[in-house]
């Protein structure tokens, strides 16, 4: 039986359904960019360049974590021709502070206790500095046996109060 959310949901994809189709684009990012960001709701990652759909590819991840993004991220170079990987950490991010152990806690109590073990082995990521944060995810990247010597990587933090980007690694 379908909630509220899926006939909103449903209601909502007819209307955008009848409007014009993004299919004509090239699966090519058109800037040749890869955005890797954090999953949150308040992150609009082609406004936030000032790009329209099909200028960049888009990965998503709690945190924006590199570990999680490279598969898809290297796959962008090499098949997409992508040759820029941005990684935008945010202002504010659920991740920002919380400790592993306070998130594994949070997750047990959701749980069944007979799940515990699952829980402890679950990888959170926190991000205790947001620059320190980005460094290191720039850094993985370009340490990255399967990237591409043409392909830059730079880190950047976005400011969910004022919608400015700063890069904070060239």
């Amino acid at each position: 039986m379908p909630t509220a959310l899926d006939k909103r949901v449903l209601d909502n994809n007819r209307k955008f359904a009848s409007g014009p189709k993004n299919g004509s684009l090239n699966i090519k990012p058109a800037s040749k960019l890869v955005i890797v960001t954090c999953m949150d709701c308040r992150i609009d990652p082609i406004a936030m360049c000032g790009f329209n759909t099909g200028e960049a590819t888009i990965i998503r991840n709690a945190g924006a974590h590199a570990g999680e993004a490279v598969r898809s991220a290297l796959l962008a170079t090499h098949v997409l021709g992508a040759e820029d990987i941005y990684i935008v950490k945010h202002t504010d991010c659920g991740l920002l502070g919380v400790t592993t152990e306070f998130a594994h806690d949070v997750i047990k109590r959701n749980l069944d206790p007979a799940v515990s073990e699952a829980v402890d082995n679950f990888a959170i990521f926190p991000i205790g500095d947001l620059e320190k944060s980005a460094a290191e995810d720039v850094e993985y990247f370009r340490q990255h046996l399967l990237l591409s010597p043409k392909v830059r990587v730079t880190g950047w933090i976005y400011d969910t109060d004022s919608g400015k980007l700063s890069q904070v690694v060239e």
